[in-house]
C-alpha cells in the first residue's frame, strides 16, 4: 500500500470519528449524575483557582446535552443569554450561574466565614473569598 493511500485512509477514518466534544456531550445526555459530578468537580476546580473557564465549559456541555430549550424553559433564561452565559467570552452574573445550576440539577451550598473574625454586617457583605463553599447536587 502506497503511502498516499495511508494517508487517505487515515483522513478517512478520522473525518468518521465523533469529536472529542461531542463524544463528551453525548456521555452527558446518557448519564445525568455522572454531568452532574463533573461539574461539581469543575465548580470545586473553580473555588480553589478562580478559573471559570473549565466550569463554563463543562456548563456549556451539560447544556448542550440537556438541550438548549429545555434549560431556558426551566430557568427562565432566552437561549441567547444562556449562550452568553456559557460562551466564556465574559464573566457570566452569579444569578445566571446559579438558575443554570439549579435547572442541571447542582445545589450550591456556602458557609460564608469572615476572614477576620468580624461580626458579619448582611447588609455590607462583599465575598472576597469563596473559602468554606461547599458543593451538593441533588
Amino acid at each position: 500500500m502506497s503511502e498516499q493511500n495511508k494517508e487517505e485512509k487515515l483522513m478517512a477514518l478520522a473525518l468518521t470519528m465523533p469529536r472529542h466534544e461531542d463524544f463528551i456531550t453525548d456521555k452527558y445526555s446518557k448519564d445525568p449524575d455522572y454531568a452532574r459530578l463533573r461539574v461539581k468537580d469543575e465548580f470545586q476546580e473553580y473555588v480553589e483557582t478562580n478559573d471559570i473557564h473549565y466550569l463554563l465549559s463543562t456548563l456549556r456541555k451539560v447544556a448542550q446535552a440537556k438541550g438548549w430549550s429545555a434549560l431556558s424553559r426551566e430557568t427562565g433564561l432566552s437561549r441567547s443569554v444562556l449562550y452568553a452565559a456559557l460562551s466564556g467570552e465574559t464573566d457570566p452574573k452569579i444569578g445566571t450561574v446559579m438558575k443554570i445550576l439549579k435547572a442541571l440539577g447542582v445545589q450550591v451550598v456556602t458557609n460564608i466565614i469572615p476572614l477576620d473574625n468580624r461580626r458579619l454586617d448582611l447588609n455590607s457583605l462583599e465575598v472576597n473569598s469563596l473559602e468554606g463553599v461547599e458543593i451538593a447536587y441533588s
